[in-house]
């Protein structure tokens, strides 16, 4: 088994590196003073990715057994049409609660 680190960043996204969460951690602190914003990791999908560590909010360590490599860093379509549906649900549930509570 393989250990793995996952990055969990501010914007919500998250990333899966082929690394220890100790080892993580080194690499975002390492040269710190030395002016250089970006770190560069590679994820378990191939491709390269730049962290600035500022935007890093947690770290989780991950056993590779325990994932699904071929669906790892991938995002899932949404239709156009899902998306906007609810959408129109959410505003009017919204419209309705602030009906009720308006006076």
């Amino acid at each position: 088994m393989s250990e793995t680190a996952v990055i969990f960043m501010s914007n919500g996204k998250t990333y899966t590196v082929s690394t220890s969460p100790a080892s993580l951690h080194q690499s975002l602190i390492k040269d710190e003073q030395s002016g250089d914003f970006l770190k560069q990791f590679h994820l378990l999908n191939g491709k390269e990715i730049l962290i600035n560590p500022a935007h890093v909010v947690a770290v989780e360590s991950s056993e590779l057994s325990n994932m699904d490599v071929s669906t790892s860093d991938k995002t899932t379509p949404v239709s156009d049409k899902n998306r906007k549906d609810a959408n129109l649900k959410a505003v009017r549930e919204f419209k309705d609660d602030i009906d009720g509570n308006m006076e």
